[in-house]
């Protein structure tokens, strides 16, 4: 039961990942409005014929973002962004019977804190599907763009499942070692980046990684020079895109000289997290210095840090 546990978690683990990875490249291709309805099971039925190809393409030219794009997009590109998206929906409801299925087939031998575990995760990945929805629903109007706020919210909730499903496979490889106590600085860093990665999600929303292109200054300053244009002040937090980005920037490398602390006192317990932070702040400052081409911004978006 153990080694089929082992696959069983570690496999939805890296699906999941997958899924993030995939979902960065659905962001940067602007394939997320592709799909403008939202089908859970008949959606799994993809394009057959050239008639359903135009029903498709002809329900795509009813919203905003087909109307408002100069040159218009084509059938053949239609096509390439359509599958995008597709493949993002399809790997979600493949992950979910990947967990689905095993569960209930080794429901009487799993003990009931997994049980447990098990069921919220479900209900969590359920949840994933509509907030999806919920997103991409933001962009059918008006205005083609989806809610960065919402965007965030999707990516925060993947966290969340990866983190949880991440965990349950930690209790069955290191049983002893997941119910020490953790240290308060491990919880304070690790939160910061956490939530230097919900402010990925942020920057995705604003579009922001393409506003300032040069680190460790913007632009030869360290705080962007409009940093305070909304009132209230603490709207910029959240609204303001260059202050998004430069929230980002901060927290990703505070989080770093936090883990830098603890790797000098703790030296070989923190190396591997170390090792790992340094490369995605590295992945995250090369999209900034590069404009960010869709293969570093994939990578950090499975960090995930996004653009």
């Amino acid at each position: 039961m153990k080694t089929g546990s082992k696959f069983w978690l570690g496999g939805t683990c890296f699906l999941l990942w997958l899924m993030i990875l995939l979902g960065g490249a659905t962001r940067l291709t602007h394939s997320g409005l592709s799909i403008v309805e939202w089908q859970p099971l008949t959606g799994i039925i993809p394009p057959l014929t050239a008639n359903d190809w135009q029903q498709l393409f002809q329900s795509y030219q009813q919203f905003p973002e087909y109307q408002q794009l100069t040159p218009r997009p084509q059938l053949g590109d239609f096509k390439f962004i359509f599958w995008m998206e597709y493949t993002h929906r399809l790997l979600g409801r493949f992950i979910g019977l990947f967990f689905l299925i095993p569960l209930i087939l080794c429901w009487k031998s799993l003990s009931l804190h997994l049980k447990k575990r098990g069921c919220l995760v479900l209900a969590l990945g359920l949840l994933q599907g509509f907030v999806g929805w919920y997103m991409v629903k933001s962009g059918l109007v008006k205005d083609p763009l989806v809610s960065p706020y919402r965007l965030t919210l999707h990516l925060g909730l993947a966290l969340i499942l990866y983190g949880m499903v991440l965990w349950m496979l930690f209790e069955i490889l290191f049983p002893h070692k997941t119910t020490s106590k953790i240290k308060p600085w491990y919880i304070i860093v690790f939160s910061l980046q956490v939530l230097t990665m919900l402010y990925g999600g942020l920057v995705a929303g604003h579009k922001a990684g393409m506003i300032y292109n040069t680190f460790p200054l913007m632009e030869g300053q360290w705080l962007p020079q409009e940093w305070s244009y909304y009132q209230p002040f603490w709207i910029n937090f959240f609204k303001n895109p260059a202050m998004v980005q430069w929230l980002h920037r901060t927290l990703a490398l505070v989080s770093w000289c936090g883990i830098l602390n603890l790797l000098i006192r703790e030296r070989n317990l923190v190396a591997g997290w170390f090792i790992v932070s340094t490369i995605q702040v590295l992945l995250g400052i090369s999209p900034f210095c590069t404009r960010c081409p869709l293969s570093w911004g994939c990578y950090t978006k499975g960090g995930p840090l996004s653009f």
